[in-house]
Parts: C-alpha cells; sequence; structure tokens
C-alpha cells in the first residue's frame, strides 16, 4: 500500500487591496472555501474576482503581460487615488493526505 501525499492546498483567508480599479481599500477577513459577495452594482464584486484573476495571470503569464490587458497603471489605479496598488494575502497550505 502506498501512503502518497498530494500537493499542499493553499486556502486564502485574507486579502487587502488598496488602489485597485474601484477598490479604495478593503480588507477581508476570515474568508471561507464559500464566501458570497453581495452589493449594488459598481460596487467592486468583480473587482475582488478580478484581483485574482490578475495575481494569477502573473506568476502564469508575468507581470507585463497581465499589466498590459488590463491598461496599465492608469487604468488599474482607482482614480483620484495617491499611492501604489497594493495587494496582502493570507493564506495557509494544509497537506492532503490520502
Amino acid at each position: 500500500m502506498s501512503t502518497r501525499r498530494q500537493q499542499a492546498v493553499p486556502r486564502i483567508e485574507e486579502l487587502v487591496v488598496k488602489h485597485y480599479r474601484v477598490l479604495h481599500h478593503i480588507e477581508l477577513k476570515a474568508l471561507t472555501p464559500l464566501t458570497i459577495f453581495l452589493g449594488s452594482n459598481g460596487s467592486g464584486k468583480s473587482t475582488i474576482f478580478d484581483v485574482f484573476a490578475f495575481l494569477s495571470e502573473c506568476f502564469s503569464d508575468g507581470l507585463r503581460r497581465a499589466w498590459d490587458r488590463r491598461g496599465r497603471f492608469k487604468e488599474l489605479r482607482t482614480r483620484g487615488s495617491e499611492g501604489p496598488i497594493v495587494f496582502e494575502l493570507k493564506y495557509r497550505e494544509k497537506r492532503m493526505h490520502r
């Protein structure tokens, strides 16, 4: 019998975003595997998902391509804001056992 370990599955527990599109400053804490976002049109629900898509593209295709696809800094930074775009992730890796 083989005791094979699967790759660790990271789980995002917290997300902080500053100056990204319509998200001036948000902090999402105690995220669960099933998290629901509710809000009016233009409140940033889709932008939260774009944060994950952007980060994924940065790792798979490189920052430059992800950046260019979204119109570069002028289109990414929240209008009227100053300072850098900030993404902070807190995650945990749990080993899956078979």
